[in-house]
């Protein structure tokens, strides 16, 4: 179509109308486009905020997360650090378990004197004491056989002598035939004999002595059963070699013949007016056992078990037969202050200080050694007047009480404060509190001892009893059973009890193997009639 045909066809008005409806329809389409523009930019800004806050809120929490993981493994970093630093000085760890590298504390309670280390100067010197002709068992002449200036053989021998005394002991091995010799009855004219005892039943047997001397060295010495036998061989010129089963019946035997004496130590512990007792880990069989140790300052008395437990103790029948009048020390066995039990807890002052120790290690609070100082001084206070034997003081006068007790309350308030004190971290923050909160509940046993000079100050006797059995394990390991453990706790018991009581363990212990052990009444007069 031309345009003269357009033009024929369609006027300018009717261009002018068609160009209006498309201007207008355009302008709707722009304005629904606009709409549409701004109704998606409004949606996606939305969706946008919507999912940056998803996704920030997410990341919050993820971080949250995080630094609480992080923060328990620097507390976790905290705790090990805690118990890397733990040394003799704030727990009960041995100075032989001191790490490599790191200084040993070697506990010495002299103070100080500013003297050299060594011998001084007018101190009267420790030697032997000659014994007198009378005592002389052995003489060895000895003679030269040249002179030793111009080395003549010609020398005449004088009626002197320079004479040089020596003490000595040699093993003498006894082969005894023990005769029962026969006899026959006018009377009856029966043929009979003594009774044989029954440590003579075999036709040949090893005798009292060598067989006490093994049961020292397993229970006193800690000596392991084949050692035992290679030194009992090698002292006797290897003519006695017992096998190391029967070192191990002896133990079974010795602990038998001890039955009656456990059974009197355990009615004598709880009627003391004191008695103190603590355990350790053993070694059973490559399990975890407990050697416990009950004692005062002349009896002592063990007992094994394998798992550390309330039925345990109820077992041992010591603590639930411990009258009202009774006072037991301990290092803060919380177990003791049952409300079945009647008896007064003290508590070990030692024990405390090392808890104190660890705690300023853990926190750096000072109110730790202000405590520790107190604690200290009163100690050696309380020593100086248990010296002065002129005075006869039994305890401190009601100022020094008054004065201590103020003194306790103050550090405890200071302990409170530093405890809520906002700090950077405290990651034992919860453990000092209780901590604080023990020493307020548990004030009276801390101090008893202070306000009670008949009583000690430390569970040092428990202590030293139970020490011997970690240099046991150290040289010859676990125990086979629990058994075994109990036959070297009751030997133990017998052997430490005779040791307190100034009796010879060999002397003791040839009487156990003739089962004939000493009693209890026996030993405790053997200390009394010696005083």
């Amino acid at each position: 179509m031309t345009a003269e045909e357009i033009k024929n066809i369609f006027t300018l008005k009717q261009l002018q109308s068609y160009n209006s409806e498309i201007r207008s329809k355009y302008n709707h389409l722009s304005f629904e486009y606009s709409q549409l523009k701004s109704k998606f930019e409004i949606r996606l800004e939305s969706a946008v905020k919507e999912r940056t806050s998803e996704l920030e809120n997410k990341y919050k929490k993820d971080l949250k997360e995080k630094d609480k993981e992080i923060e328990a493994l620097k507390k976790k970093i905290a705790q090990m650090q805690s118990v890397m630093d733990n040394d003799s000085t704030n727990s009960g760890l041995p100075t032989s378990k001191t790490a490599i590298g790191k200084k040993k504390y070697i506990p010495n309670t002299r103070e100080k004197t500013g003297k050299k280390i060594g011998g001084q100067a007018g101190h009267k010197k420790h030697k032997l004491v000659a014994f007198n002709e009378e005592e002389v068992t052995e003489t060895v002449d000895i003679i030269p056989t040249e002179c030793t200036k111009c080395h003549g053989k010609e020398i005449e021998i004088l009626k002197t002598s320079v004479d040089k005394q020596e003490l000595d002991y040699e093993v003498k091995v006894i082969k005894r035939k023990n005769r029962f010799i026969n006899c026959r009855c006018k009377n009856c004219n029966t043929t009979f004999h003594a009774p044989i005892p029954n440590d003579l039943k075999e036709e040949i047997q090893y005798g009292k002595t060598v067989q006490s001397l093994a049961v020292c060295l397993t229970n006193e010495t800690y000596t392991p059963f084949n050692k035992t036998v290679k030194l009992i061989s090698g002292m006797t010129n290897n003519e006695i070699n017992m096998s190391e089963s029967y070192v191990a019946k002896l133990q079974k035997r010795a602990s038998k013949n001890t039955e009656k004496f456990i059974e009197d130590l355990k009615k004598y512990i709880p009627e003391q007016p004191v008695y103190g007792w603590d355990d350790g880990v053993v070694s059973i069989n490559q399990k975890a056992g407990i050697l416990r140790t009950y004692c005062t300052d002349n009896v002592a008395l063990f007992i094994g078990h394998e798992s550390k437990n309330e039925e345990g103790l109820d077992a041992d029948g010591i603590l639930a037969n411990t009258p009202s009048t009774t006072i037991v020390m301990h290092d803060h066995i919380i177990h003791n202050y049952h409300n079945k039990y009647k008896f007064e807890n003290v508590e070990c002052m030692i024990h405390l200080i090392r808890r104190l120790k660890k705690m300023k290690n853990n926190t750096n609070h000072d109110w730790n050694d202000d405590l520790i100082e107190l604690l200290s001084q009163t100690n050696k206070d309380r020593n100086i007047l248990l010296k002065d034997e002129k005075k006869e003081i039994d305890k401190f006068d009601e100022k020094y009480l008054r004065q201590l007790d103020k003194k306790y309350d103050e550090i405890i308030q200071k302990a409170k404060e530093q405890n809520k004190a906002p700090i950077d971290v405290n990651y034992f923050r919860d453990e000092e509190k209780r901590f604080i909160d023990d020493l307020i509940k548990y004030k009276r046993n801390y101090l008893l001892w202070a306000y009670d000079f008949s009583l000690p100050s430390t569970n040092n006797n428990s202590e030293r009893n139970i020490r011997p059995i970690k240099s046991k394990l150290k040289i010859s390991g676990q125990f086979q059973n629990i058994n075994y453990v109990q036959y070297y706790a009751n030997i133990r018991s017998y052997i430490e009890t005779c040791k307190k009581n100034g009796i010879n363990i060999i002397e003791a212990c040839v009487r156990l193997m003739a089962d004939n052990p000493y009693t209890l009444e026996e030993i405790l007069a053997f200390k009394k009639d010696s005083e």
